[in-house]
């Protein structure tokens, strides 16, 4: 069975090209484009239609301001993010992971015994990888796992809008660590429980990490055809 999409309708195109990038341009992205991506995204499927996702997108002194608070976080908070990320990864979810790890630092030239440097890149989840805009998502905390599904949803979306308008994302779980940091700053009501944090704008091509691939499991891994 093929387990490649490279090859059918333009939307498989865009499915099959999407890639989290972690190096951008300071060049913001002009405010119709992202208001056009993220009206797409609003389209997304969700449980009774309930929408439950929130979110705050910034620019200019607002993404500064994000990423010093969250940088500042790193060095005198212990991490508390308001939904708890998983203690164990069984295979061969463990394997995909760390083939995912390796791939990564593979393309940046980071060697695994380098501390430095592996503390450094470590370092550029909380910089947003210098993106000029970051998406930070939110859900209210009494739906708790059923929104997530929603939000899922709602986040391919945008991947997938993001890219098809030439603009570049990396979603990450490393912006919701410390989200006292940024509650504040961005008027985050008590009541929404923060999930994650997009990076949005243009790809850098100069940056190493921007190299890396990862690659998937064939189909029958995960799918069955039955009958």
């Amino acid at each position: 069975m093929r387990d490649s999409i490279e090859a059918g309708p333009p939307f498989f195109s865009v499915l099959g090209s999407r890639r989290s990038v972690r190096g951008f341009l300071p060049e913001e992205v002009p405010a119709r484009t992202l208001e056009a991506i993220f009206v797409a995204a609003q389209q997304a499927p969700s449980w009774c239609n309930i929408q439950p996702w929130r979110v705050w997108v910034t620019r200019g002194e607002q993404t500064r301001a994000v990423v010093a608070a969250l940088t500042h976080a790193v060095d005198t908070e212990a991490p508390a993010p308001d939904f708890a990320w998983p203690s164990e990864y069984p295979e061969p979810y463990h394997r995909h992971r760390r083939e995912c790890g390796l791939a990564l630092y593979s393309a940046m030239d980071v060697a695994r015994d380098d501390r430095a440097a592996r503390h450094e890149a470590w370092m550029r989840n909380f910089q947003a990888f210098d993106a000029p805009h970051i998406a930070l998502v939110a859900i209210d905390r009494r739906f708790n796992h059923y929104a997530m599904l929603d939000l899922g949803c709602w986040l391919q979306s945008l991947l997938l809008s993001a890219f098809a308008q030439g603009v570049s994302t990396c979603p990450e779980a490393s912006l919701a660590t410390f989200p006292g940091a940024v509650r504040g700053l961005l008027g985050i009501p008590d009541e929404l429980g923060l999930v994650m944090g997009i990076a949005l704008g243009y790809e850098d091509p100069t940056v190493k990490a921007n190299g890396c691939r990862t690659a998937r499991a064939p189909l029958d891994a995960n799918v069955r055809f039955v009958g």
